[in-house]
């Protein structure tokens, strides 16, 4: 199983107590157990640290740093000045999210100042605890990208190499409710590989509904509400938002389709693995 670091930085035990209007009513605890629980519905464990000094998160960070795959940290202050942090995160080489509960660009000018952010994928603030969760959704986006890409690298059949795809992304993704592959056979999309609920649509007209029009605009289509969008499909009433990603090298080889049942269930980030998987797919391809 996948290992997540979870480091809070100086005075983040005091959550529930300070400043609630900034940082919530959630105690430290609380927030560690939700994310436990958040982490095991993504199949991943975290290893959750909480300390005031300095020196203990980098002495933390060394001493997992070879037992763990990815790291989430909200620094405190020493957000703002510690290059020593800076340092450690850079030396354990592990892929890292920055991470606060309140938006640090609205509050005080020394705060927007950040010196992990650069050794870091990414730095998100002013969600609560979805700024955690989303911090390791970016991580285990990575992760993913890195495993799919491993797992073609070793030439799998085609049947075998769109399946791992499709189950490593519903495995590790919860949200991912209907993950799926189609692949392109003359003018339609041909639904090959998936998880979830059986669809309707095992075969769609490239040009007709998302799916289709993904693939016909070679790019990239997100739907925060499907029952607003016209194009729309229906596979299920539960569906209430969708991503869909072309597969395209040498030739538009077909597209990653994934179907969520929470509404603007997909971000940034989404896209940007989904489509980093797309291509290691298609390049995968290219080689037949």
């Amino acid at each position: 199983m996948k290992s997540i670091l979870l480091i809070h930085g100086p005075n983040l035990n005091l959550l529930g107590e300070r400043e609630p209007e900034v940082y919530g009513k959630r105690t430290l605890r609380e927030l560690n157990q939700e994310l436990e629980v958040f982490a095991a519905q993504s199949q991943v464990e975290i290893v959750c640290f909480q300390s005031n000094h300095e020196g203990a998160l980098i002495d933390f960070l060394h001493e997992h740093r070879k037992r763990a795959d990815a790291l989430v940290i909200n620094p405190g202050a020493l957000t703002h000045y510690s290059y020593a942090l800076r340092d450690a995160i850079a030396g354990v080489r592990l892929p890292a999210v920055e991470v606060h509960l309140s938006d640090i660009h609205a509050r005080e000018e020394f705060r927007r100042v950040s010196v992990i952010r650069d050794v870091c994928l990414d730095q998100i603030s002013g969600g609560g605890i979805e700024s955690y969760q989303r911090g390791i959704e970016v991580v285990l986006g990575r992760l993913v990208c890195a495993e799919v890409q491993s797992f073609l690298q070793s030439r799998p059949t085609l049947d075998a190499g769109y399946r791992f795809c499709v189950q490593v992304l519903k495995r590790h993704f919860p949200k991912y409710d209907w993950a799926g592959i189609y692949l392109v056979e003359g003018n339609e999309l041909v639904v090959h590989n998936y998880l979830g609920a059986p669809t309707p649509h095992t075969r769609i007209p490239i040009g007709q509904g998302i799916c289709g029009a993904a693939v016909a605009e070679e790019q990239t289509i997100i739907v925060p509400d499907v029952n607003a969008d016209p194009r729309y499909l229906s596979c299920s009433i539960a569906t209430k938002s969708e991503i869909v990603v072309p597969i395209q090298g040498r030739q538009m080889y077909g597209e990653i389709d994934i179907d969520s049942h929470t509404p603007e269930a997909f971000w940034e980030n989404d896209k940007n693995y989904l489509e980093q998987i797309a291509q290691s797919l298609a390049k995968w391809r290219d080689s037949f």
